[in-house]
């Protein structure tokens, strides 16, 4: 399901929900064009809100799926030995995930372009991954 018609915090900010989707569906479709998927991800990047957005999106069906966030999504060292392999920047905001305080805020204010561009791949990769293979996808 894509990211608009899901649970969204921060919902009062919808200008970038079609980039989000068209992210999604460039992902889940394996979008023909080589250059689709990397040019939404790099509009996604450009916009610290859209990026958390999409990590919300993914984190929050992760944990719906799991009764919590595994320690293969915050856990950089387990997260390492999976499948999926999400970046060190992805582990970190899923670690804080559900303390949306300060600290969250300060994680994704020290992120990069570059680094937003990895979690927001991550994020589209994980919801992706769900779909295919459900709770296994962690666990292959």
């Amino acid at each position: 399901m894509p990211p608009s018609e899901s649970y969204l915090p921060y919902a009062q900010a919808q200008d970038d929900t079609a980039v989000l989707d068209q992210l999604f569906y460039a992902t889940v479709d394996e979008c023909p064009d080589p250059n689709c998927r990397p040019l939404l991800l790099d509009r996604v990047a450009a916009d610290v809100e859209a990026t958390r957005k999409l990590v919300d999106w993914a984190c929050h069906i992760a944990s719906e799926m799991y009764c919590e966030l595994p320690a293969e999504l915050v856990d950089e060292e387990v997260a390492a030995d999976t499948v999926f392999h999400p970046s060190p920047f992805f582990c970190r905001l899923a670690a804080e995930y559900h303390n949306p305080g300060s600290a969250f805020n300060a994680v994704y204010a020290t992120y990069g372009t570059d680094q937003r561009r990895q979690v927001a791949d991550n994020a589209v990769v994980l919801v992706d991954g769900f779909q295919v293979w459900w709770t296994d996808f962690l666990y292959q």
